[in-house]
């Protein structure tokens, strides 16, 4: 008898089942045949987080996020399943380092108005088909989230282009693996305090954490903290803090906002306490647009050496990763103290406007006992495949969501990405259609 039959039948009956992971080939963290029925039977497994049933199956009036002790699917770490239907079938699912946690960061997610057909018809989950199993592969997924989520509030006086996403956003977000999702954010903004309130409101009822924004300009401050479960016991877990910051010019029109501004001695300090508490400390610095030619080369390098200030500052002060984020800016990755500095992931999804980047990358980022052992780079293509780049005009085509690149574009991005890693003086090794930075494990 198959898994696949005899796994729906305890799923009614038995008391519990526990799931772990493998090691893949490649060194990624692939689901056991377990998990994998499991996901059919509508569950979503964040690696050391549990499992929790995917909200697109529920409505307001049903619990969102069983824990790790669920009596269904509790997740252990070493456990051999035994299951007696017509004798004794024994599974042996290996365990995972205890002490290794892993990190996965995408760029700008901006979602508008025109998007809202598509969400309404197909749901948002469509964005997140091509790249969910890789997010969920992470003990920690976040992103950047430039767009409110909500049907409130009134576009704001001289923005050009608001921004603000159907609701039904917070849940594809949840489903496709993230645990927080900064909202210091150039767009997050752009309809006001109502939008926002509807925002925090809906990552929150999903379990996906804000941060960066709040209700208050006091809670934009506050950090955002994971439980990641570690080691053969599922009740042992370890706390990773998530921060976020705006940083904007004296010139900005809204700095009344409820944000998180990049302040230096306050980030430095948020930092600092976070350390005493967290395994890591994950850091997210959005420099709002670009600045006019800020594609070519010269001009991208003085803007990393600006960035570079407060990055070394927040490392310093005890981070393990800095997410450096610009519109439309595609940077590369420093390693600072033996922790890493992403210097701008681009557009990982920008409405149906064509990427200035459509070959990017998604870093994994993976640490044992705090040291850096490795940073993946997944090579990303978030464009449809024979779209041409006409950036800040709208697409004609149906939106492509990103997906992962293989064979020879593969290769190419990721050798484009080598050289602007290289200009950081970080070196990549390509192989198997992965980039690879080496910590100092």
């Amino acid at each position: 008898m198959k898994i696949s039959q005899i796994l729906p039948f305890f799923y009614e009956n038995s008391s519990f089942i526990n799931v772990s992971h493998t090691r893949s080939e490649t060194g990624g963290r692939e689901a056991s045949s377990c998990a994998s029925v499991a996901r059919g039977l509508g569950w979503k497994h964040g690696r050391r987080k549990g499992w929790k049933k995917r909200s697109k199956w529920l409505h307001r009036d049903s619990e969102i996020a069983p824990t790790a002790s669920h009596p269904i699917f509790g997740f252990l770490r070493s456990l051999q399943v035994f299951i007696a239907t017509c004798g004794l079938l024994c599974i042996t699912i290996l365990t995972v380092a205890a002490s290794e946690l892993s990190v996965i960061a995408v760029g700008d997610i901006t979602i508008g108005s025109r998007m809202t057909p598509l969400i309404e018809s197909e749901g948002a989950g469509v964005f997140f088909e091509g790249t969910a199993a890789l997010i969920q592969s992470a003990d920690v997924a976040t992103a950047s989230l430039n767009t409110s989520i909500s049907e409130r509030g009134e576009p704001r006086y001289g923005i050009e282009h608001p921004f603000r996403a159907a609701p039904g956003l917070a849940r594809a977000l949840a489903n496709a693996g993230f645990d927080a999702v900064s909202l210091a954010t150039p767009h997050i903004m752009d309809f006001g305090l109502e939008a926002l309130e509807d925002t925090i409101t809906e990552l929150e009822w999903y379990n996906v954490k804000p941060i960066g924004a709040g209700i208050t300009a006091e809670a934009a401050q506050l950090p955002a903290w994971v439980p990641v479960h570690v080691g053969t016991d599922s009740a042992s877990t370890v706390e990773v803090a998530l921060l976020a910051y705006y940083r904007v010019n004296e010139f900005a029109r809204y700095t009344a906002d409820p944000l998180a501004y990049a302040v230096y001695s306050q980030m430095v300090d948020a930092v600092t306490q976070a350390r005493q508490r967290a395994e890591l400390v994950i850091v997210w610095l959005h420099w709002g647009k670009d600045a006019p030619g800020n594609h070519a080369p010269t001009q991208l390098e003085e803007s990393i050496g600006r960035q570079r200030i407060f990055a070394h500052a927040l490392i310093d002060a005890g981070a393990d990763l800095v997410l450096c984020q610009q519109l439309h800016t595609l940077g590369g990755i420093e390693l600072y103290q033996g922790k890493p500095i992403v210097y701008s992931l681009a557009d990982f999804i920008y409405d149906t406007y064509h990427k200035q980047h459509s070959r990017i990358v998604m870093p994994k980022v993976t640490f044992e006992d705090r040291i850096l052992t490795s940073i993946e780079l997944i090579p990303i293509l978030t464009d449809a495949p024979n779209a041409s780049a006409q950036d800040g005009k709208a697409a004609s085509y149906t939106v492509h969501q990103p997906s992962v690149l293989t064979g020879e574009a593969a290769t190419e991005a990721l050798l484009d990405y080598k050289k602007r890693c290289a200009k950081l003086k970080t070196e990549v090794l390509i192989e198997a259609e992965r980039g690879w930075i080496k910590g100092t494990i």
